[in-house]
């Protein structure tokens, strides 16, 4: 009998060991999920305000240029979005290069960027409106992801932002 109680016990053992171990890696990844789902949130984010813009002084037909100059994980993210449409136009995704062609701008907090065309929508990671540049903020309130619009800079840039995502934003300003 003993012999038989023997595996299970040690199964028992086991069993509590692999949960531990479980629960343990999973503590230490956490910090690098969660930054690698706030790029990606940060992405969906930057998506959907374009998909809710409209550029009134026109822009390519067939393609919507977004160039990423963060400096951190959200570029990566934003290079994800390349290929994939927003109505009529496919999204191309330029990396740390220049502004010039750009339809929308995606800048680090701590940069002051000159677009070379005033129709570019330009949006912040983590910067406070109005900076006198950026149309759009990503702000980080508690655990969620938020973004704050400055319509001056909207409609300096010739862009018209729709009803339905200027409800959704945190601030208008």
């Amino acid at each position: 009998m003993a012999v038989l109680n023997l595996p299970a016990r040690w199964c028992r053992r086991l069993g509590f060991r692999c949960r531990l171990l479980t629960a343990a890696l999973a503590l230490m990844a956490t910090p690098a999920w969660a930054q690698v789902e706030e790029a990606a949130l940060k992405a969906a984010f930057v998506y959907n305000i374009v998909a809710f813009s409209n550029w009134n002084r026109g822009g390519s037909a067939d393609t919507l240029v977004i160039c990423a100059n963060t400096r951190s994980s959200l570029d990566a993210a934003l290079v994800d979005l390349g290929g994939r449409r927003i109505g009529q136009r496919r999204i191309a995704v330029r990396r740390n290069t220049g502004y010039a062609g750009c339809d929308v701008l995606v800048h680090a907090g701590d940069a002051k960027p000159k677009p070379a065309d005033a129709a570019t929508l330009i949006i912040c990671d983590g910067c406070q409106l109005p900076d006198g540049v950026s149309a759009v903020a990503l702000v980080r309130e508690g655990n969620r992801i938020r973004f704050d619009v400055d319509t001056g800079s909207v409609a300096v840039a010739g862009i018209s932002l729709s009803s339905q995502l200027l409800r959704l934003a945190r601030q208008v300003l």
